[in-house]
């Protein structure tokens, strides 16, 4: 089958992503396939999120998918919601195909029927607006939280989700906000690869939509497809 390559653009996030391949082909009963990795240095990535300047990270990502396209890998994915603002940039400059998360997570929700999504992220990702014009695409409304909300979701991001710190209070907050939005919505969308780790369907009336396992699982579906072994 295919090797997957994945540029892990932060840590906690992509490091769920690659075992989330692992576990659904155990539980299809199939093999998992070959994985590479990669992760670029994120003081590059912190510093263009923390300046709102993103020139250079489409180069930055596109050196990292290409690394494991040299160690083998036949596609590549970004565990990265944020990242994917320069995602065509990426794909322009990369040597193999990138999955996108953003049309894996869009065609998931029209699979699932859904009308309006309410979308929790960080900062970067709700201000660039990546998920609109997929999901508009698609019939979908997308709704945001309000800002003060928003900036409390992207500072528990970037703060502590990135860094691997989990706080009872902070997941009490990101589920508050979640509960606010979800008034407005028919699934609430874990916009950034780290939510999942804090937040999942438990406890809210409507779905949650786990990007990172989207990925995950179309990496796998890929990996099978693009060999015509």
């Amino acid at each position: 089958m295919a090797i997957v390559g994945i540029c892990i653009a932060t840590i906690e996030g992509g490091v769920v992503c690659h075992q989330e391949i692992g576990r659904e082909a155990a539980r299809r009963g199939i093999e998992c396939p070959e994985i590479v990795t990669h992760t670029p240095k994120y003081e590059k990535i912190g510093r263009a999120i923390a300046a709102d300047d993103f020139s250079d990270l489409g180069s930055t990502l596109a050196d990292s998918v290409n690394l494991t396209a040299a160690a083998g890998a036949d596609f590549a994915i970004i565990p990265s919601n944020t990242m994917h603002a320069v995602f065509d940039e990426v794909v322009r400059h990369a040597k193999i195909p990138v999955l996108s998360i953003i049309d894996s997570t869009a065609a998931q929700c029209r699979k699932d029927g859904y009308r309006r999504v309410g979308v929790l992220g960080t900062t970067s990702t709700a201000k660039r607006r990546l998920y609109d014009a997929p999901l508009a695409s698609m019939g979908i409304e997308v709704v945001y939280p309000s800002d003060e909300d928003q900036d409390a979701v992207s500072g528990i991001i970037s703060n502590e989700l990135t860094k691997g710190v989990f706080l009872d209070e902070s997941r009490r907050v990101l589920e508050s906000v979640a509960h606010r939005v979800e008034r407005e919505v028919d699934a609430i969308l874990l916009g950034c690869t780290e939510l999942p780790l804090v937040m999942n369907a438990e406890g809210f009336e409507v779905p949650c939509v786990d990007t990172t396992r989207l990925l995950s699982h179309a990496a796998l579906d890929m990996a099978y497809e693009s060999w015509p072994g």
